[in-house]
């Protein structure tokens, strides 16, 4: 008390307030705070400088690219085919899937037992892969196991044997997984989508018919192995620790000497027609719970000039959770988990798209307000804000992806399939920060297309097809695929 006393007769002495001291507390408190009331200004992305890529030419005319990258005891190797999909025949779909997934599964040499063995003796991985326009087989492993990788990599991508009975079990689980996918609504979505846009084009098949793989034959994987799996359309990338001199001797005594040139097939697909006309397909799901979503035309190729002015108008439409469509669609209405855009691109042109499910009560609002924020980007210039807030996230993005081996091994080998320029990489944090506002609104003029969306819905049609009927003439099809009466409600 005594003290408590002394302190405030010592400040009635130097004339200051009792609550003086109070008060200042408070206010360096206030100044303390002021920084919570303006976001933090971001720098600008930092270049990315690609290290040093050793490109080779084999006399087969397999293209090589060597990267070292000694920061951890790790190598990656890829190699992409130019080949996918798109090469099935209408009759025979299926054919190009199965003979990747088959690559792992047995070779001249090697059981599939044998091979997940060793994969698991030098700490690595090792898998294959094929969508529309390439197969990819990629691997990794310590890198004191170098040699091991390559030679098991060798093996699966040149001389697979496709072994009966692991052909047999891959296609009857293939089997069981298309019953499975009709009970999916998002399968159902995209099949029938896709379907619409595409028609008799490649890129609208989705999956083979059952009857179809059960009729692929050993033969018919080992044919399209040996005309498509060629040297002079791949590509070789290797990435981490390891020598490049000695990596090059090793690619040219394997790839380079048993593998043998071939005639290239090309992609020739049958020309896909924009829409004419707005049109609703809904896919009737009885006693769905809720409706899923998908409108959208055909889009843009991977080269189109404008690919990063359409990647940052996308993010602010919908490609991530700051976007428009989530932010009004999810934040504002509640009427789902997340709403979405995107906008695919591939050798030829892929589609874009926005999509979302949704509670079937709000079915049809919530394709209202994918129509107002689609015809918005069109129509309305973005703010600065949205603007710099995209670029900076799909710049920062796009470097941390780089930042790990595999992630640096994906893009150059993407860049490398899709023939980009050499500095493609180095270049494109430059191009997604030069996009302007006005640049946004043109490309969302060019690449959504008001007015004539092919829009699929998979939902309870007896619920939700009366209000679709507002926007736009309504098809209805069964799960199965096939067109029922539209001319009457289910």
């Amino acid at each position: 008390m005594k003290s408590k006393k002394a302190h405030l007769m010592l400040a009635l002495l130097i004339g200051l307030s009792p609550l003086s001291g109070l008060f200042a507390q408070s206010a360096h408190a206030q100044n303390d705070e002021a920084f919570r009331l303006k976001a933090p200004t971001l720098p600008a992305p930092r270049p990315f400088v690609l290290p040093k890529v050793k490109t080779i030419k084999l006399e087969n005319g397999l293209e090589v690219k060597l990267l070292e990258d000694h920061r951890f005891p790790v190598v990656t190797a890829c190699l992409g085919i130019r080949s996918g999909k798109v090469l099935d025949k209408d009759d025979s779909q299926g054919i190009a899937k199965l003979t990747a997934t088959m690559l792992t599964e047995g070779t001249d040499k090697r059981t599939s037992k044998e091979i997940a063995s060793e994969i698991d003796y030098i700490g690595g991985s090792l898998g294959a892969s094929c969508d529309y326009d390439f197969t990819l087989i990629s691997g990794s492993c310590l890198s004191n196991y170098t040699l091991r990788l390559m030679s098991l990599f060798h093996d699966v991508a040149l001389h697979p044997s496709f072994p009966d009975q692991e052909m047999k079990l891959k296609k009857t689980n293939w089997l069981q997984e298309l019953i499975l996918q009709r009970a999916e609504p998002s399968y159902l979505l995209e099949e029938r989508f896709r379907h619409v846009i595409f028609g008799a084009n490649p890129y609208g098949r989705v999956s083979p018919k059952p009857e179809m793989i059960e009729k692929i034959s050993k033969e018919d994987l080992r044919k399209f192995h040996s005309e498509n799996y060629i040297p002079n359309n791949s590509l070789l990338l290797v990435v981490g620790d390891f020598d490049s001199a000695a990596m090059e001797s090793t690619i040219k005594e394997s790839f380079g000497k048993d593998w043998a040139k071939g005639d290239i097939k090309e992609n020739a697909l049958v020309e896909t027609s924009p829409i004419s006309a707005q049109k609703i397909y809904l896919v009737n799901r009885p006693g769905s719970v809720q409706s899923s979503i998908k409108l959208g035309n055909l889009g843009i190729k991977k080269t189109d000039p404008d690919y990063f002015k359409i990647l940052v108008m996308n993010d602010v439409l919908g490609g991530s959770a700051h976007s428009r469509l989530f932010e009004n669609i999810r934040e504002s209405k509640g009427y789902t988990y997340g709403a979405y855009s995107s906008s695919a691109a591939r050798v030829n042109p892929d589609v874009f798209s926005a999509q979302a499910d949704v509670r079937t009560e709000v079915t049809a609002p919530s394709l209202q307000e994918f129509l107002y924020e689609l015809d918005r980007i069109r129509n309305v210039k973005v703010s600065q804000e949205e603007l710099d807030a995209a670029k900076s996230y799909l710049a920062g993005l796009f470097q941390l992806r780089l930042e790990t081996q595999s992630g640096l091994a994906q893009a150059l080998l993407d860049a490398g399939l899709y023939k980009m320029p050499d500095d493609y990489l180095e270049n494109y944090t430059k191009n997604i920060m030069a996009v302007t506002v006005d640049d946004v609104r043109n490309v969302a003029r060019k690449v959504i297309s008001s007015g004539k969306f092919v829009i699929t819905v998979v939902g309870d049609a007896k619920k939700i097809q009366p209000d679709l009927e507002m926007f736009a003439p309504v098809e209805v099809y069964s799960v199965d695929g096939k067109l029922s009466k539209s001319d009457s409600h289910i």
